[in-house]
This record gives structure tokens, C-alpha cells and sequence, in this order.
């Protein structure tokens, strides 16, 4: 009897030590998950700036500011009979309506150029701001801090921002609440980076062109949903019951570690994360619950927008 009391004593220790080991995995994945997506759309963002950079350079080698060294040449030969060389000669006559033109090149030019800059101004802000908030977020993970909903809802589109318009993803805002929640503001914003991240797969699978995720807010006095919505490719019903369980993908390069990573963390802030699609074709909603805990947080009501 002693001898099998402590084989139960040695299997629930067991037990308890895997479970702490798959709780350190799962966050570990987590941040991972958050690292890859951060990656991702940097690279996203790179591009940009390395189509941006190629632009600039090939105006610059193709610009027609060079004629101007052609035009002070020309004057440099007639600096003697100036007011000779403008009135009867054919080249010197067709000069001024050719500084005309090649003023309004080069001011064309110069737009152009100064367009691009500004976009590579904005996308080296971009990466910026990606890395900074991946920086502050693995020194917060495992905090409980008090934020705004819609603030955490905007740092993972942020995270997403390039990809999804690479992908040429609508992006619709519908903040029907904004509540101040107590949470793990790491573990949120993990999750809400893979389904965001699943979610613009499941659109770039679709045949349609009008791809759309949307991110809504919604609550009541217990607790606060975070839907993420997309018409992409859709879920079969046999697929429901099994999407979260650890290793189940449908995607070719898929490690099957993602949803089931989320499930687990949202569990872990005293949430959960459920899954709703009409089947194939008809998208999909991802809904992440978190609890109203502590201090009773306002349901303050926001107006939605859509960003491409």
C-alpha cells in the first residue's frame, strides 16, 4: 500500500515537473513567435527601403540635371559673342525654351527623389519602432501591467503592418470598447501577433481580391473579447475541434506550434481563445477573451476605421 502511495507521489510530481517544463516551452515558443513575426516584417520593411534606394540611385544615374554641365559647356565656348551666339545662332535660339524643359525635369526629378526619401525615412522609422517595442516587450514578459485594450490590439498590427500590405490585406479597425485591462501585456500581444500572422495566411490562400482582416473590440462587466476576423480560406468543421491541439497544421512549412502556443498563454492570464468558421471559403474569427480583474475597468466606446 506505502509502496503505491509513493509511485502516485512520484507520478504527480512527474506530472507537475512536466507541466512546468511545457509551461518555460511554450512561453519560450511564444517569444519566438513574436521574434519570427519581427523578423518577418522587418524584412518586409527592407524591402521597401531597398526598392526605395534603387529608385533614388537609378534617377540620379539617369538624371537630366547632367545637361545642365552640357548647357555652361556650350556657354563657356561663346563667352566672347554671348548676345551673338543667343539671337542668330539656331543652337543659341533654342536655348531658352530648353532650360524650360529641362527645368521642368529636373523639378520632376527632385519630387520624385524627395517622395522616395520621405518613404525611407518612414520605413527606417518602421523598423525602428518594431525593434523597440520587441526590446521593451521581452523585458516585460511574465509583468502584469494595466494598459488599453486597443493599445495592445496596436502593437501586434504594428508588428504585422508590412506583411499584411505586402500581402495587400485590408486592415479594418472596429473598436466598439477600450477598456483599461490588467494583464501580461508579452503574452497578449504574442498571441494576437499569430493570429493576425494566421489570419493573412488564411486570406493570401483565398482566390478573392478583397482581402480583409479586422481586429474588434468587444466587452461586458466580466470580461473582453479581441476578435480577429478574415475572409480568407476558412476552417472545415473537422478541423474546429483540432486546431489548437499541439502539432495539427494544414500549412506545407507549418510546425503545428503556433495556435496551440496561443491557446496555452491565453490560458495562462486567466483567458481563452475559441475559434468560429462557417467552413471553407467563408474565413474564419479568432476570439481572445481576458478577464476584467481587479479595479473595474471603463467600457469606453471607440469608433473603427479601416487602413489599408
Amino acid at each position: 500500500m506505502n509502496e503505491e502511495i509513493g509511485q502516485r507521489v512520484r507520478m504527480e510530481r512527474e506530472i507537475e515537473a512536466t507541466h512546468r517544463r511545457l509551461l518555460v516551452v511554450s512561453r519560450q515558443a511564444g517569444m519566438a513567435e513574436i521574434a519570427t513575426g519581427v523578423l518577418h516584417n522587418v524584412g518586409n520593411v527592407l524591402n521597401s527601403v531597398n526598392v526605395s534606394a534603387d529608385l533614388v540611385a537609378s534617377r540620379m544615374r539617369e538624371s537630366q540635371a547632367i545637361k545642365i554641365e552640357k548647357l555652361a559647356a556650350l556657354f563657356n565656348q561663346h563667352t566672347t559673342d554671348m548676345a551673338e551666339f543667343l539671337t542668330n545662332d539656331s543652337r543659341g535660339r533654342m536655348i531658352p525654351a530648353y532650360v524650360d524643359a529641362l527645368a521642368e525635369a529636373v523639378a520632376g526629378e527632385r519630387e520624385t527623389v524627395i517622395a522616395e526619401l520621405a518613404d525611407l525615412r518612414k520605413n527606417i522609422a518602421h523598423i525602428v519602432d518594431i525593434v523597440a517595442m520587441q526590446q521593451a516587450y521581452a523585458t516585460t514578459a511574465g509583468v502584469t501591467e494595466t494598459v488599453a485594450l486597443t493599445d495592445l490590439v496596436e502593437d501586434a498590427l504594428r508588428v504585422n503592418a508590412a506583411a499584411l500590405r505586402r500581402h495587400n490585406v485590408e486592415t479594418i479597425r472596429d473598436y466598439r470598447v477600450n477598456p483599461v485591462v490588467s494583464t501580461d501585456k508579452h503574452k497578449v500581444v504574442q498571441v494576437l501577433v499569430n493570429l493576425i500572422t494566421n489570419a493573412k495566411h488564411a486570406c493570401g490562400e483565398n482566390t478573392r481580391t478583397d482581402r480583409q482582416v479586422t481586429l474588434r473590440t468587444t466587452g461586458d462587466e466580466r470580461c473582453v473579447r479581441i476578435a480577429v476576423i478574415d475572409n480568407g480560406i476558412g476552417i472545415p468543421p473537422e478541423n474546429l475541434t483540432r486546431i489548437f491541439g499541439h502539432g495539427f497544421t494544414t500549412k506545407k512549412d507549418g510546425h503545428g506550434f503556433g495556435l496551440h502556443n496561443s491557446a496555452l498563454a491565453a490560458k495562462e492570464i486567466g483567458g481563452a481563445l475559441s475559434v468560429q468558421s462557417a467552413g471553407y471559403g467563408h474565413g474564419a474569427t479568432f476570439v481572445l477573451e481576458l478577464p476584467l480583474t481587479g479595479k473595474k475597468s471603463p467600457m469606453k466606446r471607440e469608433s473603427g476605421g479601416a487602413v489599408g
